[in-house]
This record gives C-alpha cells, structure tokens and sequence, in this order.
C-alpha cells in the first residue's frame, strides 16, 4: 500500500441490511406522523399545485386527512378540490372555481339567494367578500367574450371550511386568492392577478373629506340628511367601482351604526334574487311587480342595463330594532337614486329606473 493511501470502508451485508430496516421504521414513522407534514404535501399535489403549505397547516385539522376529487387541470367548466376527513365522505376544505354566465342555479345565484350586505374582509383591490360558508372572490372575464344569449362570463372562486373557522382569517382569505389565481390563468378568464392579503382588512370609516376618492366620493358632494345622533356622517367603501358588487355606506359617527347601505350588483344573475326579496319584503301593488323598482318600509330598488346585461341597485335602512328604517324613505330614496345615477355614469349604464316616492307596506 503507498504512503498515505487512506483505507475507504465499504459496508457488509449485515451493515446494509441494518440501514434498510432503519430507513423502513423512519419511513414509517413519517407516515405514523403524517399530520405534522400533511398540509405541505396537500399543497404540493393538489388544486393544481396554488396552495401554500404554511396557510393550509392552519386551516387543516390534525388528524389523518384525504384528498378530495381533484379536477384542476383537467380543462372542466367546474374546478374543484379539496381535503376531506379519513372517512371519505366528509370535507374539512372544499374549494371551487366556476365561470358564471347567470344561469339558473350558478354559484352567484346559489350565493344570494336573495340580495343582502355582503361582509366585505378584502381591500378594494380584491373583488371578493366573507359568504355564507367562507371567502368568495368574483373576476370579471374579459377574454373570453359572452355565452350565446349575450350574458358576460364571471370566475366565481369559493372556499369552504368545515368546523374550521367561523370567521374570515388571513389564511383562509389568501388561499381563495391564490386559487383564483389559479383557476383565472387555467380557464384564460384574462382577469389581472390579484394581491395576497396579509390581513383581514378591518371596516374603516372615512370622514367625507377622506371619502372624495373612492367611488363613494360622490357622498362628499350629496346634500345629505342629518344622521339620526346629529353627529357626523362617515363613509364605507369597501369596493372597487368595477366590481361585480359595489358598496357604499352611511356611517353614524355618532353611533357607529350604518344608517344606510348602497349595493349596484351587476349581470342578468342578480335578477331572481331581487325579485325573491322584493315579493318576500315588500306588498306588491296590484299593478305591480317584484321586477319593479320601488321602495319598501326599509329597503328600496332601482334599475338599470349596464354593459348590455341588467343591473340592480339596493338601499337598505335599519333602525336598531330593525322593525323601522334609521333614516326616512324620502331620503333613503334620495340617496339610492344619487348612486344608481353616479354608478350609470361611471359604467355608461342606460335605461334607468327609479322608485317613485310611495313606500309600499310590508309582504304579509
């Protein structure tokens, strides 16, 4: 053997057979122990690889889990993934992207059964909102034209957890993102990409001064009636003026209660539910009809075409005991009419219809 020639030790049999069965319990061990790594795996084989590894190990429970039927990537109309529980039958996560033309039944329509006040949890620059079962996001698809009866295509993206949170959080809000990102690039929506937030953005009011550039500026320029404590008026505008559903707000400084809420909900979807809350809320006139704009006892609806598709416009005034509108109808009609003319301007909407100053009694 040369000088300084150093001896290499190659491992025997019985060496080598040790190390596999060493590997075997480690490997089992990481199985055994699964729940600790599970949510980066999820996230790495499923909903087309969008998810983020530290967001879903706070939205999973830790507990042997399953993945859910998967159709990202497989060029369907509905993507859907998720994770369910070790039993297969019940989902702890459940996440679906759908284009939407406002058809009977589609995820809009499902959504709002009948219009309400959404809980909005983004900043304007997302279009989305907290719903029934957790985040919603909806991006307007400018690529890819209109179905056949001339109806424009939304991306309706919901998340879903179950018995995993009850409120927004950071996590949940950031993984429907990331999957609207997702599913906008794989359908060729053409939506632009949106941010990740990295907060749930809080309810802010903003004085009038504050509110002059937001689409609510036009709040800053109205006569307004005074608020019911006769302190201040403040401003929501939680919404981007090309939203799907925009949103204005009265806030009472005084009270720190809206006194009035402004929704413009936009597509030939948001018909039904008008019309369902119009002919459950408000006593139609015998002449009349849930299609009608009109005013109610708390509530008021105007009308419009935007973009060639229907528009709604909602007011809704709830005094504390909800049994009363907070502000007078003559002036909730007021302000309905102010932003269903300042959001025609803005989207170049026509055929606009206005309530008439009768407040119709409630539905029996």
């Amino acid at each position: 053997m040369a000088t300084g020639e150093r001896r290499r030790w190659v491992p025997g049999g019985r060496p080598l057979g040790i190390a596999a069965v060493v590997l075997a319990v480690l490997a089992g061990g990481g199985w055994l122990a699964k729940p600790l790594w599970q949510p980066w795996w999820y996230a790495a084989t499923i909903c087309g690889g969008s998810l983020s590894g530290g967001e879903l190990a706070e939205l999973l429970p830790r507990e042997r889990l399953q993945a859910a039927k998967d159709t990202f990537g497989s060029g369907q109309d509905l993507l859907r993934c998720g994770v369910n529980e070790n039993d297969g039958r019940h989902f702890v996560l459940h996440i679906e992207s759908q284009l939407d033309t406002g058809e009977p039944l589609g995820p809009l329509g499902m959504e709002f059964t009948v219009p309400r006040d959404p809980h909005y949890v983004y900043s304007s620059s997302v279009p989305g909102f907290y719903g029934k079962f957790g985040p919603v996001i909806v991006q307007e698809c400018p690529k890819l034209g209109r179905d056949s009866e001339g109806r424009a295509r939304r991306l309706v993206t919901k998340l879903y957890t179950h018995g995993v949170e009850s409120n927004a959080s950071p996590e949940s809000l950031r993984t429907a993102v990331r999957i609207a990102n997702g599913a906008n690039a794989e359908t060729g929506c053409g939506a632009g990409s949106l941010p990740l937030p990295d907060r749930v953005e809080p309810s802010r009011a903003l004085s009038l001064a504050q509110a002059k550039s937001t689409m609510c500026g036009w709040l800053s320029r109205a006569d307004l009636p005074a608020s019911p404590s006769g302190k201040k008026w403040q401003v929501l505008a939680p919404t981007h003026e090309d939203a799907s559903i925009t949103s204005c707000s009265l806030v009472d400084s005084g009270t720190g209660e809206s006194a009035v809420n402004l929704t413009g909900w936009y597509g030939d979807w948001s018909d039904k539910p008008f019309e369902r809350l119009l002919a459950g809320n408000v006593r139609i006139p015998e002449k009349g009809s849930p299609n009608d704009a009109l005013l109610g006892r708390t509530l008021g609806r105007a009308k419009a075409r935007c973009a060639g598709e229907s528009a709604n416009f909602l007011a809704t005034s709830y005094a504390p005991t909800r049994d009363a509108s907070a502000l007078p109808m003559s002036e909730v009609r007021q302000l309905l009419n102010a932003f269903t003319t300042d959001q025609a301007e803005r989207r170049g909407c026509t055929g606009l219809e206005l309530p008439s100053p009768t407040v119709y009694p409630d539905a029996d």
